[in-house]
């Protein structure tokens, strides 16, 4: 697969993997105000965004090698058109 490709597939997960925490974020400002715990009264969501928060961690190290391999990508074919004169 091509890294442009990687990057754009990842950079779209992210984008579910934040709405998943915004979610629970929602809720356990919800709990904080009303003095509950978040991880007692909803579980399941926690345990949701314990894993998407590993998930996005994961993805954001993965996603700044492929824009660094991208990056030397986009160079060596930039040398490749300077040596071919176009």
């Amino acid at each position: 697969m091509e890294t442009q490709q990687q990057i754009n597939i990842l950079e779209s997960r992210q984008l579910e993997l934040r709405a998943v925490m915004a979610k629970s974020d929602d809720r356990a400002a919800k709990c904080s105000k009303s003095g509950l715990d978040f991880r007692a009264t909803y579980p399941l969501d926690y345990e949701e965004y314990e894993a998407a928060n590993a998930e996005y961690n994961k993805n954001e190290q993965t996603l700044a090698e492929l824009k660094a391999k991208r990056a030397e990508e986009l160079a060596a074919e930039e040398e490749q058109r300077f040596k071919n004169g176009e």
